[in-house]
């Protein structure tokens, strides 16, 4: 499991804006995430915001990307599925986002808990 899910791979593809100072990204260079592309992201955005803002615990919710500018790539699929909905006194809403990511043969699985903010917008977790 890798719980980067909303602070770097979820930045590159414009859920949220990238955190200043945040480590390079480099380390994506060979997930399956970093295969979707580039204009798909605002589809992948607008799925993650119906599913953190819409979706039951527990309820899967399916995205898949096209296929991109070279027809014989296999689109990526992800299963996002919100985990655990808790209210904090210090950052309120809070839900676990698990992302299962495959293309192909090849899968990965992503977790990240996102805290709703003030302007409704979803920030990923620092703890």
């Amino acid at each position: 499991m890798k719980k980067i899910l909303g602070c770097c791979v979820l930045a590159t593809v414009g859920v949220m804006p990238a955190l200043s100072g945040a480590a390079p990204l480099s380390f994506l260079n060979n997930s399956i995430i970093s295969r979707i592309p580039a204009a798909d992201a605002p589809s992948l955005q607008a799925t993650v915001g119906v599913v953190l803002n819409d979706m039951a615990d527990g309820q899967q919710t399916e995205w898949t990307s096209s296929h991109g500018n070279r027809a014989r790539r296999t689109p990526v699929q992800i299963v996002l599925t919100p985990e655990q909905t808790v209210q904090t006194d210090s950052a309120g809403t809070c839900r676990l986002l698990d992302a299962r990511i495959s293309q192909a043969n090849a899968d990965e699985n992503w977790k990240y808990w996102f805290c709703k903010q003030a302007n409704g917008s979803w920030k990923a977790s620092h703890n």
